[in-house]
């Protein structure tokens, strides 16, 4: 009967680590590769992933002076909720049930959130809450103005002209 060979150690014609170059190299997770990067560029840890990012939702209707002083001193990457409904039916004479002041007010606020996208202030997003049913959200951008000049701007900036031409 051949003798056994010992586990611990290997034979004379094999070699402990001849197909360890075979193996898949030891690569970091992809996350720790992102958070080793970000802290040598010295940037802020993101925001735990798996949850929505918080956004600032003030207790009254958003005006469009309310938008503009929330762009000039929020921080970047801060949100507002500047509208939770659907835009586009709340807006329209037809189908919105509100007053005349308040799609206006509506209108006005979006077109101000429009402008301060196209100025590259904030930018927008929305989030489905449900069935015609969206939260309306600007995301503070960076920007080098300071806030009286961001305020300035945006509230005496135009939208830009449409090409679109009337039916």
């Amino acid at each position: 009967m051949p003798a056994k060979k010992s586990p611990s150690k290997p034979s004379r014609n094999t070699c402990a680590t001849a197909n360890s170059h075979l193996s898949e190299p030891k690569l970091l997770a992809p996350q720790k590769l992102v958070e080793i990067s970000r802290s040598h560029l010295g940037l802020v840890a993101p925001e735990p992933l798996g949850g929505a990012r918080p956004f600032y939702s003030p207790g009254v209707a958003v005006t469009e002076a309310i938008l503009c002083d929330w762009v000039a001193s929020a921080q970047i990457g801060h949100c507002i909720q500047y509208h939770e409904g659907l835009l586009l039916r709340d807006r329209s004479e037809i189908s919105s049930d509100l007053t005349t002041k308040d799609r206006a007010r509506i209108h006005s606020v979006a077109r101000r959130a429009w402008i301060a996208c196209e100025l590259g202030l904030v930018h927008l997003f929305s989030q489905k809450v449900g069935q015609d049913h969206y939260r309306y959200l600007a995301m503070r951008s960076s920007s080098p103005l300071k806030p009286p000049e961001i305020r300035t701007q945006l509230r005496i900036a135009q939208m830009a002209p449409s090409n679109r031409k009337p039916h």
